[in-house]
């Protein structure tokens, strides 16, 4: 490995989006609530990535859980499924730039598992660069 690439791990990563997203489920429209996102560190994840200055270009692939806590707290009053309020698992492949200052911004598209709340063929999640 070239000196001017390094190899990291995450291991710690917390984020949310306060206003969540719209669900679409069972036909209707419905607020999620706050949306969480945090590394999924079970037994089998890889949380990697690599800084190769030699190209400016940073990449890394992660392993999440995004959860709904108060869509999920709702499901479960009304007796719901409890495998509904679980969260999803999903494997995020970012990319970006290496800035002057040694900073990047990751983006790309995060690939959902199998949910019972999501039909996957028509739910896309990314994370997008901000500035």
């Amino acid at each position: 490995m070239s000196e001017s690439v390094v190899k990291f791990s995450v291991i710690d990563l917390r984020a949310c989006v306060p206003e969540g997203i719209t669900l679409q489920w069972q036909g209707k429209e419905l607020s999620s609530g706050a949306l969480h996102i945090q590394i999924d560190d079970g037994s089998d994840a890889n949380n990697e990535g690599v800084l190769d200055y030699g190209s400016r270009w940073a990449e890394a692939r992660l392993q999440v859980l995004l959860s709904f806590p108060d869509f999920a707290s709702t499901l479960e009053a009304l007796g719901a499924d409890p495998e509904l309020a679980r969260p999803i698992q999903g494997v995020i492949h970012s990319e970006g730039e290496i800035r002057d200052d040694h900073a990047f911004v990751l983006s790309g598209p995060c690939e959902l598992a199998d949910h019972p709340l999501l039909n996957k063929a028509e739910t896309r999640a990314a994370i997008l660069s901000g500035t």
